[in-house]
């Protein structure tokens, strides 16, 4: 009689298996015999032979053999052989999950501390504040509401003003929210003094002619001139001014039209800033009757760190819609209003012009509003 292969075999069996199946009714008892024993299978699933004990067991034994190797304080160690006992492996993975998070709080509570420790001494106060009075008095600035802290920075690191946090460390968020502050400020100061010189229904025929009101601005800066470039930025600011603008708003209404004018070229923007300074001229007066004239711009004869500053203000970012304008803002951040009466409290510190002296200015105090910004695309150059 021929051999069977195993292969026959099988397929006979699964043939008569088959086959009884069909001749005997289903029944709801169970599967295996209740007298088959209690024997393992040794086809079942790692898991089923396992014993939870045995593991803790040996966790345990890790455990310790771990502690005598890594030096952990009373407390901690006692988290630790907490945490090894746990029978549950996904237990254990939500109790390190947890633990990471916690880690995580605990580390960025660190860095908020030491960013919030950080603070401008007087002497740099008064060095940002001259940076900053000279970039609103630029006719350079691309933006009034971009990037504008973060070119002030670039403008100070490259100039080598002392007193500046490493630009790798921590404290440099520190130094951002303090120029981003006292820019805020500034700017709200500059905005004020512009829409001061409006007729008011006390003063209905009152007429300041745009050389009279920019020699007034340029009184912050001493190292910057009037020119005719201020003359038009400065009529353009006066004309939104006249805009009903909310404060919130202010300034990002402002940079949406310097984006609109040069769209079509830079020429393009040399003519609407034209077109706003011949109707500032028709409703103030000429500016020829002033005994205040133009001098020259930034040039060779002006201070090393006025023209970095001046080269570098063409690059300035505004905000684009998806980013917003604001980082980190609170709701009532860039109130002029507010931001003004403030400034107003601080004149006797802020009407006196800053001065160089090789990078160390005086020293000053000062505080301000919050701001931070972002940023987005680049743009061409402005007047001179």
């Amino acid at each position: 009689m021929p051999t069977e292969t195993l292969l026959e075999r099988s397929h006979r069996r699964a043939q008569a298996a088959q086959a009884a199946a069909v001749a005997t009714p289903r029944s709801s008892s169970p599967l295996h015999d209740a007298t088959a024993g209690s024997s393992p299978n040794p086809f079942a699933p790692p898991s089923q032979l396992s014993n939870p004990l045995a593991n803790r067991t040996n966790l345990r034994a890790i455990g310790d053999r771990l502690l005598k190797k890594v030096k952990l304080d009373v407390e901690m160690e006692a988290e630790f052989l907490k945490y090894i006992e746990v029978p549950s492996a996904e237990e254990r993975n939500v109790m390190q999950f947890l633990h990471t998070l916690q880690v995580e709080s605990l580390l960025n509570q660190s860095i908020q501390t030491r960013i919030s420790e950080w603070k401008a001494t007087p002497t740099l106060l008064k060095t940002i504040r001259k940076y900053i009075w000279a970039m609103l008095l630029l006719p350079s600035v691309q933006y009034y509401a971009g990037t504008n802290e973060n070119t002030i920075i670039e403008a100070m690191r490259t100039s080598n003003v002392p007193n500046l946090p490493r630009i790798d460390s921590i404290e440099c968020a520190g130094l951002v929210k303090d120029v981003a502050r006292e820019y805020s400020v500034q700017r709200s100061i500059f905005k004020k003094r512009v829409s001061d010189s409006l007729p008011t229904e006390k003063e209905p025929d009152k007429k300041v002619d745009i050389a009279t009101l920019t020699a007034g601005l340029v009184g912050h800066s001493e190292h910057v001139n009037a020119t005719l470039g201020l003359w038009h930025h400065v009529a353009f600011v006066r004309l939104h001014c006249t805009r009903g603008h909310t404060n919130t708003e202010f300034w990002t209404k402002v940079d949406d039209e310097l984006a609109s004018l040069r769209k079509d070229g830079p020429q393009q923007l040399v003519i609407g800033l034209q077109i706003a300074y011949e109707d500032d001229i028709a409703k103030y007066n000429e500016p020829a009757t002033s005994k205040h004239k133009t001098g020259a711009g930034v040039g060779t004869g002006s201070p090393q760190w006025l023209k970095t500053l001046n080269q570098l203000a063409t690059r300035v970012q505004r905000f684009s819609r998806r980013q917003g304008t604001k980082r980190k803002r609170p709701a009532s951040f860039d109130s002029d209003v507010d931001e003004a009466d403030a400034a107003d409290r601080r004149d006797g510190d802020d009407q006196d012009p800053t001065t160089d002296n090789g990078g160390e200015p005086e020293d000053s105090e000062g505080n301000g509003a919050e701001e931070e910004h972002g940023n987005t695309q680049g743009v061409e150059g402005d007047l001179d």
